[in-house]
């Protein structure tokens, strides 16, 4: 295993000029540190894509240039920091200043594997931990890339097994120490692009494990049967329990539960859409967020074009409103969430409500997040 390293250096100068030039005041909001602020990834222009902070009513607050199309974005409210990864197989992590949107260091994984795309700040922010894949062997793996971005540059300082392949969104656990890891148990290799290798075996799982140590702390499954239920985004809900969005890899006339929840005891349960709901989502959950108060559970179908409500504590299926090519929810307050999607536009969503609030030329990516 080699350490990365990497000094913002010429990256940190042309972004900076070129965000001045595209936005040569604080932005439309008036700066970063004044209202609610949200980050998501979107594309510009054919093979151009940017970091956006948006405020609650979709203004611009800032935009900063990236080198290929991003995905999610961890959150570090301590230092006022967030990281952005690139879509999987990616290559490239950019740590940003919140208030300045300007990068601060570039990450690159170590010759052998990729990003899939997610990570999360240790609690005091200290350390990055980053799912990737590492395909220098006859069978890929998932492994947590641990990173120190403490300081000026970052560091690349170890790495621990998920127990699994295709290790997707990563949680850090209210405990502040535990990760909740994904593996959405797809084997991918880069050689290959984005094609899947191994449906008949997929083993998916959601585990835990201890950030200190390595250590795997427990490890939930679904039943055999459904093999092919790839479980890949989470979120956890005001209880303490993991909410997860499964994508189906089986038979496009099959209709299997698309939701779940882990409860304290480890156990995977799945919940069931109502009748005539389940066609919508057109087997495909891409973003899983809690409300801000933990009550509510939105999940969203980019490809399905809706955003579907649960309620947290009895697990029930509130509602659903339609969203075309929606994907990122993000919570405000009590139990409202912003929403974007990929023709830019900017909605508010609260029981059951869907409010547009702006439409923006950029073409928002499939994460949202609060900063």
């Amino acid at each position: 295993m080699r350490s990365t390293a990497t000094e913002p250096g010429g990256f940190r100068a042309f972004a900076g000029r070129a965000l001045r030039a595209i936005l040569p005041f604080a932005g439309e909001a008036g700066g970063a540190t004044e209202r609610q602020v949200f980050v998501s990834s979107v594309r510009v222009g054919p093979r151009q894509h940017m970091l956006m902070l948006i405020d609650e009513r979709g203004g611009i607050v800032g935009r900063m240039p990236l080198a290929g199309r991003g995905h999610d974005i961890a959150i570090d409210p301590a230092r006022r920091r967030v990281a952005v990864f690139a879509r999987r197989p990616g290559y490239f992590a950019v740590l940003v200043d919140v208030a300045s949107c300007e990068p601060l260091a570039t990450i690159t994984p170590p010759e052998g594997h990729h990003f899939f795309g997610h990570g999360i700040f240790s609690a005091d922010g200290r350390l990055l931990y980053a799912t990737e894949n590492n395909f220098d062997g006859e069978h890929s793996r998932g492994v947590i890339g641990v990173y120190d971005v403490s300081g000026g540059t970052s560091a690349r300082i170890g790495e621990f097994e998920t127990h699994g392949v295709d290790a997707h969104e990563i949680l850090l656990a209210p405990d502040g120490r535990t990760l909740v890891i994904a593996n959405g148990g797809i084997e991918t290799h880069p050689d290959y692009g984005r094609q899947k290798l191994n449906l008949a075996e997929m083993r998916p799982s959601i585990v835990r494990i201890d950030s200190e140590t390595g250590d795997l702390l427990e490890e939930a499954v679904l039943d055999p049967a459904l093999n092919r239920l790839s479980m890949r985004h989470m979120t956890f809900d005001g209880g303490g329990n993991v909410w997860f969005g499964c994508q189906w890899e089986g038979a496009r006339s099959e209709r299997p539960p698309l939701v779940g929840r882990i409860g304290k005891d480890g156990k995977a349960q799945l919940m069931n859409f109502p009748d005539g709901i389940a066609p919508l989502a057109r087997n495909y959950i891409g973003s899983v967020v809690a409300s801000r108060d933990g009550s509510t559970i939105a999940t969203s179908s980019p490809i399905g074009g809706q955003l579907f409500f649960w309620d947290a504590a009895s697990g029930d299926f509130r509602d659903c409103v339609a969203l075309p090519d929606g994907c990122g929810v993000a919570p405000t307050e009590g139990e409202a969430f912003l929403a974007t999607a990929g023709d830019g536009r900017v909605m508010r969503t609260e029981h059951g409500q869907l409010a547009p609030l702006a439409r923006r030329h950029e073409q928002f990516d499939n994460h949202l997040r609060r900063v």
